[in-house]
């Protein structure tokens, strides 16, 4: 890829990082404090994700999202996962090719395991002042995040 392409890229694609960065913090707190993941901040990365994908001529994987958000309703309906979390995961899942996806959900996954051991400490040693719910909007993230590092 010639210099010039390459100074564009980072010009297009850095500001959409921290935006991403942000929205990951915010949903980090408002999931941890409140246990809700807001639908502004879901719109927000699917935007960033259609921007910068757009911008870097690689195409929107709707299928991916689709195949997340109808297996996540069944679940949500069935009252195992929260919708938020789905929400989520279907946004993130617009930048990830189908192939890819069960490697997403096992780091996705993978990433809840110290999440339950933490709560389950928490909940534990604070005389159950601490929610036994899970904040999953935090290994949902960190799953993506490792996703995409890998």
């Amino acid at each position: 890829m010639p210099i010039k392409e390459l100074g564009l890229l980072y010009l297009i694609s850095m500001p959409m990082i921290i935006i991403l960065i942000v929205l990951f913090l915010r949903i980090f707190y408002t999931d941890i404090r409140y246990r809700i993941i807001e639908n502004r901040c879901v719109i927000a990365i699917v935007i960033v994700n259609i921007l910068y994908l757009n911008s870097v001529n690689q195409p929107l994987n709707i299928i991916t999202a689709l195949v997340i958000f109808v297996v996540g309703a069944i679940a949500v309906l069935a009252n195992v996962v929260g919708a938020g979390d789905i929400k989520l995961l279907s946004a993130l899942g617009l930048a990830l090719p189908l192939n890819e996806l069960a490697d997403f959900i096992f780091l996705v996954t993978l990433s809840g395991i110290p999440l339950i051991l933490i709560v389950l400490y928490l909940h534990k040693y604070s005389q159950g002042r601490f929610s036994k719910s899970l904040p999953y909007g935090v290994a949902i993230i960190s799953g993506y995040l490792l996703k995409i590092l890998i």
